[in-house]
């Protein structure tokens, strides 16, 4: 099995232990993701919404940044990263990317 498989079961463990809001287990099994997969865009999103859930909203910025770092037009990363700029009050880099959201249709 290769490291993105491995990458793939963990994403797939993370999914469930947030749909029962179990965010710790999900960072934990998202990190997994990353660490098998580092280009795992989809792991950095998804860890990032679970620390926003945790209002641990800098960790989200990081984590959506990462993820953007690798896809960098994924609109609802964008959207993501914005939200969670905003909550932590830096509504510089929020409005940013809402006008990127913007330019991109949505």
């Amino acid at each position: 099995m290769t490291l993105f498989a491995y990458s793939d079961n963990y994403m797939i463990r993370g999914d469930r232990e947030y749909s029962k809001g179990n965010f710790t287990q999900a960072i934990e099994w998202y990190t997994k993701a990353i660490s098998a997969n580092p280009k795992n865009a989809k792991a950095y999103n998804n860890r990032g919404i679970v620390y926003y859930e945790l209002k641990d909203y800098r960790s989200a910025v990081n984590d959506y940044t990462q993820a953007l770092s690798i896809k960098p037009n994924n609109l609802g990363t964008i959207i993501n990263r914005g939200v969670s700029y905003s909550r932590a009050g830096d509504y510089k880099n929020a409005t940013k990317d809402a006008r990127k959201a913007c330019e991109m249709g949505d």
